[in-house]
């Protein structure tokens, strides 16, 4: 019995670890930013606002998100998989036809000096087909990374 008890707290101090590091890694590339840009974003210069709208819906509809331009933020959303909807609504909502949807918002910000920097958040949204009851859930910022790439493929298509 005490040697099932040691492996049990080794392996949950080596996962505490694990963790910590993981959280911290991608999380200290995003101090310097300002906390609205700290999930995803890049700085793009010598475009106009239209030019980097463009692109970014370009980019977000190869992507295989819907979504429009309306006002200084962009929204695009997708369907999760089967495995984010049985994670949000369970097994047994999703069994008969709850859906859990991938929502970006996404904001572009003049910096001046015709400079711009676009910036997004992303959301898993529960109960996505039912417009009173669902509910979004931010995605921690150790989750950016595919995200981070749809930006950086919109600096790349400016470039």
């Amino acid at each position: 019995m005490k040697f099932a008890a040691k492996i049990t707290i080794t392996s949950l101090l080596g996962l505490l670890a694990f963790l910590l590091v993981g959280l911290c890694s991608p999380g200290c590339s995003s101090l310097g930013k300002p906390a609205s840009a700290s999930f995803a974003s890049v700085t793009l210069q010598g475009k106009t606002a239209q030019q980097i709208q463009e692109a970014t819906l370009a980019v977000f509809h190869e992507n295989v998100f819907q979504g429009s331009a309306s006002g200084p933020t962009l929204v695009f959303e997708r369907e999760g998989t089967r495995a984010n909807s049985i994670a949000r609504d369970g097994l047994v909502r999703s069994h008969y036809g709850a859906v859990t949807i991938i929502r970006v918002r996404v904001q572009l910000v003049e910096l001046g000096a015709d400079s711009h920097r676009l910036q997004c958040q992303a959301f898993m949204v529960s109960d996505a087909g039912d417009a009173f009851l669902q509910r979004e859930h931010r995605l921690a910022n150790f989750r950016s990374g595919p995200y981070q790439k749809l930006l950086d493929d919109v600096a790349k298509r400016l470039q």
